[in-house]
């Protein structure tokens, strides 16, 4: 049987306040009983010392006999008097005939004769092997006393048991009256607790049931009343959660409407219970369906019914992958899930748009094909003029040196290649960052260009610098030289004859360069097409020229991520000319 809270309180309350008094009580009678015993001892001690003063007044009768002298001394002072040597034999016994005496156990490891032994009066208290009750025991040592060293007086401690439990009994009438006050003032106060949470437990009912007068009382505002003001609280607030919760569905609803996934519940009939704007978008409709409208009639398309169909029939999720052919062709995922509960038979249709991650992987196909395209040349390259120096190529004096210069040549064009595509990986990273500083554009382009001059005076062609005012830009100083770089190498590599004209200069807080070259020029149907990865106007020549393809498209990157353009205006035999602009001034600039 399962007691009620009031009991509980009750029986608690009482059982903590009877431990309570029990523990006082006990610490009280232990402390009176020993306050009594160190009182006795003292009296004790002090009749020691007088029993002592007497013996060593008379030195040569209390040699001569020590168990009469035990026997005189205990009549005088009313104890039990021991007298022992040195060694702590007993050399007389109050309450010991003296035949009896040559049998007593040596005293000289009892405590206090210890003490006494040793110079100093000694005091214990313990249970008399010899008389079988519980006595405390003083000694001192006596001197002038030939044979004597010590005397010991004893004394039952029965009395101090009478007195103490004499002086107990008044106590425990106090604790008894005490308690029994204690018992009342618990039965009103468990009483009026009880009543309180049983009149909470009417007004939790009557707001459970929506009463919206309901309200508990708050006073006093102890516990009880802070939950009865929590009660009120919550009963003040029950509207307004509900309203919160509905504009919760409402948000919900907004949610579903502008998610990039199509959602559609179809009931058992095939009828549209609810669609979002996403699902109508991937079918290609303007509008979504209405609540009941046939979903095979609005979707118009058998796969996607089978799918429905195979759904709620098994009762598991079907996935599969389905391309459908709406006005845009699309791939998607379909995920279709029966669901049990009041919607038992509904399905569940979720289509996720692959379209573009579709195109993200043919993308990726063409890079991965075309990597391994720039790299088999190379490496085949070196491994064939590799086998021709292991088969015998070594002793041919006349041509090995081609081959390993060749081999090196085949070298250099795969680290090109391999420190492009690290370049350009990093330049494509979501997280990637410019290290910003103010410097002069024009002073970074003749730095390049002092670079380059060996190289173009070695291939016969002018390298000019457009005169003009110092640029300064904010911008990432390693970047934008990488970008020239590029530009002067990719001009350089192409021109064969004339030379190669470089601009710069600043319009309307935009910084600009242009790189201008006399060489072949560019077909107008190659000219949307030369910032892309390994895209080459002659793939043969520029194989020969040591080109990876790649260094207009990390221009590109380079120059969008300063919030920039590149451009390229080129025909046929009129050379080329390739401009990039940056802003001037940013507000990411480090110092």
């Amino acid at each position: 049987m399962t007691l009620s809270l009031r009991a509980r309180l009750f029986l608690g309350t009482t059982l903590i306040v009877a431990l309570a008094l029990g523990l006082v009580i006990v610490l009280a009678a232990r402390q009176q009983r020993r306050s009594l015993i160190e009182h006795d001892g003292r009296l004790l001690a002090a009749a020691a010392e007088r029993a002592a003063g007497g013996i060593a007044a008379r030195p040569s009768e209390t040699a001569a006999d020590f168990p009469a002298a035990a026997a005189a001394l205990a009549a005088v002072h009313g104890r039990r008097i021991t007298l022992v040597d040195s060694s702590g034999r007993v050399l007389g016994d109050s309450e010991t005939p003296p035949q009896d005496l040559p049998r007593t156990e040596n005293h000289g490891d009892r405590p206090e004769f210890r003490a006494a032994l040793a110079g100093r009066p000694g005091t214990s208290q313990r249970l008399s092997e010899t008389l079988g009750i519980e006595l405390l025991y003083v000694a001192v040592p006596v001197t002038g006393v030939p044979g004597l060293a010590a005397l010991r007086l004893a004394e039952p401690l029965r009395e101090v048991e009478r007195a103490t439990a004499a002086m107990t009994r008044p106590l425990l009438l106090a604790a008894a009256l005490g308690f029994a006050l204690v018992l009342g003032l618990i039965v009103w106060a468990v009483g009026g607790h009880a009543r309180r949470i049983r009149e909470l437990v009417v007004v939790t009912r009557r707001v459970g049931a929506g009463d919206p007068g309901a309200r508990a009382l708050e006073r006093p505002a102890d516990e009880v009343g802070r939950l009865g003001q929590s009660i009120n609280a919550m009963a003040a607030e029950l509207r307004t959660r509900l309203q919160a919760l509905e504009r919760e569905r409402d948000e919900r609803e907004r949610i579903l409407a502008h998610m990039t996934d199509g959602v559609a519940l179809v009931d058992r009939a095939g009828r549209t219970v609810h669609a979002n704007r996403s699902l109508a978008a991937i079918l290609g409709a303007a509008l979504t369906p209405t609540p009941g409208t046939s979903f095979q009639a609005f979707a118009r398309s058998a796969e996607l019914d089978e799918l429905l169909r195979v759904a709620r029939d098994d009762g598991q999720t079907v996935e599969h992958d389905l391309r459908l052919w709406t006005p845009q062709q699309r791939l998607v995922r379909a995920t279709a899930t029966r669901l049990e509960g009041r919607e038992a038979g509904a399905v569940l249709l979720v289509l996720h748009d692959l379209t573009e991650f579709e195109r993200l992987d043919r993308v990726r196909r063409d890079f991965v094909a075309n990597v391994s395209h720039e790299l088999k040349t190379p490496l085949t390259s070196v491994r064939g003029y590799a086998e021709t120096l292991l088969e015998g190529g070594l002793e041919d004096r006349e041509h090995r040196v081609g081959f390993v210069r060749v081999i090196r040549d085949q070298a250099t064009r795969l680290q090109s290649l391999v420190e492009d595509l690290l370049s350009l990986a990093e330049l494509e990273r979501s997280d990637a960052r410019l290290r910003r500083e103010r410097f002069d554009l024009r002073e970074a382009v003749e730095r390049q260009l002092g670079g380059f001059r060996d190289r173009a005076a070695r291939a016969g062609l002018l390298l000019t610098f457009a005169p003009g005012a110092a640029v300064p830009v904010d911008a990432d100083r390693v970047r934008i030289e990488q970008v020239i770089a590029n530009l002067l190498d990719n001009a350089l590599k192409y021109t064969e004859k004339g030379g190669v004209t470089v601009a710069v200069g600043e319009a309307d807080g935009v910084a600009w360069c242009e790189v201008r070259d006399t060489g072949s020029g560019i077909p107008a149907a190659d000219l949307g097409r030369i910032f892309e990865r390994f895209y080459r106007v002659d793939r043969a020549r520029s194989r020969e020229k040591g080109g990876t393809g790649l260094g207009l498209s990390i221009v590109k990157h380079i120059v969008a991520l300063h919030g920039g353009e590149v451009g390229v205006e080129s025909s046929p035999g009129a050379g080329s000319v390739f401009r990039f602009e940056i802003p001037a001034r940013s507000a990411e600039v480090v110092s």
